[in-house]
């Protein structure tokens, strides 16, 4: 449409249609911003997107893996089962001895082997045996219940078909991969074998601890018959053996033996292959097994059974026997040093002692020597004689039972003290007894603590209190710093033992293995560090290393309050109760005596080298003939063991502690004249052990030099070369024991302590007794 003008027109738009602001809406609030309503995820950002996705890919993955397992691997058999002695060298690669089987391996057909052997077997161990394909998840569902209810692992959930297949590949890893590969195999196996022969070959292979491969080799080693004459009782106890043999052996762990036993009773009672009668029967007639025979001569035989035993626990006792080749941390030619000397001591006063009385029982000793720069242990000599128990006295036997260690146990207080900040040029009175009372010692009938042979000291140094081993001194020191503390800190240092916190520890009362004693001294000559005592350093299969333990340490005490403690002690073999560990070189180390010289120790230390001697009874706290003290027979042991054990390594002195400690008390002046050594007694226990054995007559000691004699030390003080010929351990000598004259002056108690009174100047010799 035109209007107006002609020739122009003009045209009419309509308006744009707008839409009311916020019609239909919830009017905005002053400041709010409009929002755009949140996008949906794509599907592909989700989170359960890609876990589903990876649980496809490993389900795939196994199951394509598991296929060409199942295809190309080939069913193993029997006669695959390697049991070639396994190697044991020493640190330097010499051969220190060979662990075998104790049982030669002999096959047996399924019908020699009697019905109800097969029966405990098969309800110890998988009782679906002829029902399942080789996998029963059942099984394992039912093991894993009853594991969780017990609170141990009493039933493994593999199947015969599995453990056979694991028996023979010698497959030891932990991982996941290593089961499915052995579901895979059990399965295959299933399909091309029948049960019975699976059986057979089971009954064939499995191991039953003592070195025996396979049920034949078991009921020799265990009974000295043939499988066909086991009673059903002593064929339910080889079934329990099968978890865990070697410490089910009723030799080594009676409570263990019994226990896996009833287990079997149990289950042979719930498969109705027995009744109740028959499991009542059992119970009541458990039979007994033939002692080990003698398995080991020449050297480290107790530390053989140390190595044999971490690779039972590392890697599984049937694993031992398999061509292993096992590197240790030994050094034969101070192993063969340790046990020379050990020997000529011991038969030295087993001579003299039998010399005054045919009938007396002579003592024995134990002797550990550790590195301190990795816990490794040198030398071990765990007792005179191995073949008549296979006890290692060094470590405490298969319960680590320890002993009283006297005042070798002191340092440890000292340490606590110097680790408060007090020095240790700090006095005390010194009294020849003084009583603490009840809420002095936390001990409600109070505690009473002697000097030996009542000896009285003025105020002293608790630098020369340690010289002298004076026990009132110590026991005032173990209250300021607490029991407690003591306990932990040498607990820290090594001790493995549960230590009881009382105010009696200061003066050795908790028990303790030479072993443990050597790890925390050690920790003193490395600083501070604590390092776990290593037996092996490596193992190899087939020249792979499969089993290599750490020798990190781990720090427990500062690096000051180490030295301090070690520059005290280097005062005791200068100057104090152990001048007869004098070597000639930079020692430091303290003496101990039980009460009665029940036992008598000395633990000493260099910057190259840590070694414990002890000597004693094994199984009672009867007083040994001629009261030997820590001074005297154990720290000329250790004084000629160690002379010729660092005989090739350079001499070098302690670090100096630059610590700034405080001074609690006067200060004391130098000693004109240096003191003599002194022993100590330490406090009886409760109940008296029983009597020792008699001791049996001495072996021949073999003879001819030492091929290592005169050679020069390599990096690790070896010499180059030289094959290994140790003597085996012998019997123990004399000793001399150690005099100080004390100080007749007493000095004030602390608190409420009651003073005795002193004796007179020139008291008897003192020893170095707690």
């Amino acid at each position: 449409m035109s209007t107006g003008h002609m020739g122009r027109r003009t045209v009419l738009h309509a308006a744009p249609r707008t839409r009311p602001a916020n019609r239909g809406r919830r009017p905005l609030s002053p400041g709010r911003a409009a929002r755009r309503p949140p996008r949906r995820r794509r599907w592909y950002r989700r989170p359960g997107f890609w876990v589903g996705l990876l649980l496809v890919f490993v389900l795939v993955s196994l199951t394509i893996g598991g296929a060409i397992v199942y295809a190309v691997a080939t069913v193993p058999l029997p006669s695959a089962l390697d049991t070639t002695p396994t190697v044991v060298l020493d640190t330097r690669g010499r051969e220190i001895g060979e662990l075998y089987a104790e049982a030669t391996r002999e096959d047996v057909e399924l019908d020699q082997v009697p019905e109800h052997t097969r029966q405990a077997v098969l309800a110890a161990e998988d009782a679906q045996f002829y029902e399942h394909q080789g996998v029963s998840l059942p099984g394992i569902v039912r093991a894993a219940v009853r594991n969780v209810r017990s609170g141990e692992v009493r039933q493994g959930g593999s199947t015969i078909s599995q453990q056979y297949v694991k028996t023979i590949t010698g497959d030891t890893d932990q991982t996941a991969m290593r089961k499915a590969r052995e579901a895979v195999l059990a399965m295959k196996l299933e399909r091309e074998v029948s049960k019975d022969q699976i059986l057979e070959w089971y009954l064939n292979t499995i191991y039953f601890g003592r070195g025996a491969y396979g049920i034949q080799a078991a009921a020799r080693a265990y009974f000295d018959k043939n499988v066909g004459e086991l009673t059903p009782a002593e064929s339910a106890l080889l079934a329990g053996f099968i978890p865990a043999p070697s410490a089910s052996d009723p030799v080594d762990n009676p409570e263990r033996a019994s226990e896996r036993y009833g287990y079997v009773i149990d289950q042979l009672l719930a498969q109705e292959w027995i009744d109740r009668g028959d499991a009542a029967d059992l119970r009541a007639r458990p039979p007994e097994v033939t002692k080990r025979a003698k398995r080991r001569s020449g050297t480290a035989p107790f530390f053989m059974d140390m190595v044999e035993q971490e690779l039972a626990e590392r890697l599984g006792t049937a694993q031992a026997y398999r061509g292993l080749t096992v590197k240790t941390t030994l050094n034969l030619r101070m192993q063969r040093a340790a046990e020379r000397i050990y020997k000529e001591r011991f038969d030295q006063l087993r001579a003299e002692l039998r010399a005054q009385d045919t009938d007396v029982k002579v003592p024995t000793g134990a002797l550990v020597s550790l590195d301190p720069s990795n816990g490794a242990i040198r030398a071990l000599v765990g007792g005179r004689r191995y073949a008549r128990d296979q006890y290692n006295l060094a470590t405490g036997g298969p319960d680590r039972l320890g002993r009283q260690p006297g005042s070798t146990f002191k340092p440890w207080a000292l340490a606590a003290w110097i680790a408060d900040g007090k020095s240790p040029e700090s006095r005390l009175p010194g009294p020849a007894t003084m009583t603490f009372s009840a809420e002095q010692s936390g001990d409600p009938t109070g505690w009473e603590v002697s000097n030996y042979g009542s000896a009285g000291y003025g105020s002293v140094t608790l630098r020369e209190a340690t010289w002298k081993s004076i026990n009132t001194v110590y026991a005032q020191v173990a209250l300021d710093v607490g029991p407690s503390a003591i306990a932990s800190l040498a607990e820290d240092a090594g001790i493995a033992s549960t230590l009881d916190p009382n105010p009696s520890i200061v003066l050795g009362a908790e028990e303790v293995t030479p072993l443990d004693l050597a790890a925390a001294y050690n920790t003193l000559a490395s600083g501070g560090v604590a390092h776990t005592p290593q037996t092996i350093s490596e193992v190899r299969r087939d020249g792979d290393v499969i089993y290599e333990p750490s020798t990190d340490g781990r720090r427990v005490l500062d690096t000051d309050v180490a030295w301090t403690t070690v520059d005290v002690l280097r005062g005791v073999i200068d100057s104090g109760t152990g001048t007869a560990a004098q070597i000639g070189r930079p020692a430091a180390g303290k003496t101990g005596t039980t009460q009665n010289a029940a036992d008598a120790w000395f633990a000493g230390l260099t910057p190259d080298l840590t070694t414990v001697t002890w000597m004693g009874y094994r199984d009672s706290n009867e007083p040994m003939p001629g009261s030997p003290t820590g001074g005297g027979f154990p720290a000329e042991l250790w004084a000629e063991y160690m002379t010729e054990a660092l005989a090739n390594t350079e001499p070098h002195d302690f670090p100096e502690p630059t610590g700034d400690l405080e001074i609690v008390g006067e200060v004391a002046p130098a000693p004109t004249t240096p003191p003599e050594p002194e022993p100590e007694p330490e406090p009886e226990p409760s109940q008296p052990p029983p009597e020792p054995e008699p001791e049996p007559e001495p072996e021949p000691e073999p003879s001819g030099p030492d091929p290592d004699a005169g050679q020069q030390d390599g990096p690790d003080g070896d010499p180059p070369e030289g094959p290994p010929d140790g003597d085996p351990p012998g019997d123990p000598p004399a000793d001399g024991p150690d005099d100080q004259e004390p100080n007749a002056d007493a000095a004030q108690g602390v608190g409420e302590a009651r003073l005795a009174d002193s004796p007179p100047d020139g008291n008897p010799p003192h020893d170095d007794t707690a």
